[in-house]
């Protein structure tokens, strides 16, 4: 364990360039009390400084999932497949197991509903030349779109880890992305989840089959307090995703608030 915390360290920093900080921290209670076992990292920006909770699998390539939603809007607002906020998009009248999925959407409800049905829109009109070069440009996990032309991040073989999120998000929120900066501002405003007069917490749910019985269960964001950005990436493994689905948020939740980054 000690030898890949400390390969992680020296990847890490070598991406950067200068040294940074890295506190190994142990959260295995939050994940406990769901009687699941998964990974956290949590980089403050400010302080230049890591920390996570079992490194190795923060560093496991997973497929992102609906955690991918927040590049594809990125990538459709630039193609020009969706304009704005506003925008509506037509609902075909196919029924799904999701009644929110069920109706006429916008950009801002297809990210908080987490509607597959609109991006797998969006990558239809899009095509997936276009994808391999954008995620090539983002640097974003393994850059591998292996799998349904349409549904690459559900299935297949494209991977992130916790990690790469962190260094995604940073990227996205530093305005380091070689895409508009309308499009990035855009999307930052139909990823807050919630806001008090303290804080500001933004990110995006995911989950993934990694097997007929087993999902992949995300929750990648970063929160504003104090004027200052931390970046957080969490995942766990679960056989049920519809018990455990709001058990990312609780988790992260529960994690931020022993840290005092949220109420």
């Amino acid at each position: 364990m000690k030898r890949i915390f400390h390969i992680i360290t020296a990847v890490l920093i070598s991406q950067i360039g200068f040294s940074q900080r890295m506190i190994e921290k142990d959260f295995k209670s939050q994940f406990a009390k769901y009687g699941v076992e998964g990974c956290f990292v949590l980089f403050n920006q400010s302080d230049n400084e890591f920390m996570i909770y079992n490194s190795s699998i923060c560093d496991s390539g997973y497929i992102p999932a609906s955690t991918f939603k927040i590049p594809n809007s990125l990538i459709a607002l630039e193609e020009g497949v969706i304009k704005d906020t506003i925008q509506i998009i037509k609902w075909d009248g196919h029924e799904w197991p999701n009644n929110t999925w069920n109706q006429d959407q916008t950009l801002r409800t297809a990210m908080k509903y987490s509607c597959v049905w609109v991006f797998v829109g969006f990558a239809e009109q899009i095509g997936i030349d276009k994808y391999y070069k954008y995620v090539k440009s983002f640097d974003y996990g393994n850059k591998d779109l292996t799998g349904p032309p349409s549904r690459f991040w559900l299935s297949g073989l494209f991977k992130i880890s916790a990690n790469q999120q962190i260094d995604f998000l940073r990227k996205f929120f530093n305005y380091e992305l070689p895409v508009s900066r309308e499009s990035i501002d855009i999307v930052k405003n139909i990823i807050v989840l919630e806001q008090t007069d303290t804080y500001k917490l933004s990110g995006k749910t995911g989950g993934g089959m990694l097997t007929e019985t087993d999902y992949i269960m995300w929750l990648v964001g970063y929160i504003e307090k104090d004027n200052k950005p931390y970046f957080y990436a969490m995942n766990f493994k679960t056989n049920d995703f519809n018990k455990l689905s709001q058990a990312r948020y609780e988790i992260t939740k529960d994690i931020l608030r022993e840290l005092k980054l949220i109420d």
